[in-house]
């Protein structure tokens, strides 16, 4: 049996998180234990989200890939590993709360994730949100592996309405865009993660929030 024992990040990583807006990947189990829950993540999306109703306040079917910590132990086990957390709290201390979760579930032909801000879909406040987003399966440029843009979490970027080819409502208006730095792709193993700013706080107050890193999977 492998032992896998989380590790916090050092101080330079925790500099780095901060002035590039992401960090990783990282391992986050051992590849055979991955592998060995594919099979059940495939079987949790084509469920629905029992005990909860099919649809939501808002009259919409609640998606079964959203939120899925709130009736399945694996997807709760997913949101939740140690060395995740343990990462995460390098950044903004033990005080987590985990509010959302989704998987993007991308077969040939999906749409594509635009560029985004997730500030302009999450407009809490205090706006202290941090993401990780974790490798199920192999993912390469070939099959839409995260994409992302440096130090883009300092500046909240206007989104407007998104392409039909698109699966978001919104994205950035293009040209603000081009000014920003080169993007870097994470072809990330199947059970590797990276951490994002989403609205995280910086090194000194809260006061200085920023609105989160700009990335896809396209």
């Amino acid at each position: 049996m492998v032992t896998f024992m989380p590790t916090a990040l050092s101080p330079d990583q925790v500099a780095q998180f901060h002035q590039q807006g992401f960090l990783g990947p990282f391992d986050a189990m051992p590849i055979s234990d991955m592998l060995g829950l594919r099979g059940a993540v495939t079987t949790l999306l084509q469920t629905s989200p029992d005990p909860f109703p099919e649809k939501g306040w808002h009259g919409r079917l609640i998606p079964r890939h959203h939120n899925r910590f709130l009736d399945s132990a694996l997807a709760y086990r997913l949101s939740t590993l140690p060395e995740m957390v343990t990462k995460m709290t390098s950044i903004t201390g033990d005080d987590l709360l985990l509010w959302r979760a989704h998987f993007f579930d991308k077969g040939p032909g999906a749409k594509e994730i635009p560029w985004h801000q997730d500030y302009n879909y999450w407009p809490l406040e205090p706006p202290v949100i941090i993401s990780a987003w974790l490798a199920i399966d192999r993912v390469t440029r070939d099959n839409a592996c995260l994409q992302v843009i440096p130090g883009s979490h300092r500046k909240l970027l206007p989104h407007i309405k998104a392409t039909p080819d698109m699966a978001f409502l919104r994205w950035p208006i293009p040209n603000t865009l081009t000014k920003a730095s080169p993007s870097i792709s994470n072809s990330n193993r199947d059970n590797s993660f990276c951490l994002m700013s989403d609205s995280c706080i910086t090194p000194r107050s809260i006061d200085q929030a920023y609105p989160g890193v700009v990335y896809r999977s396209a």
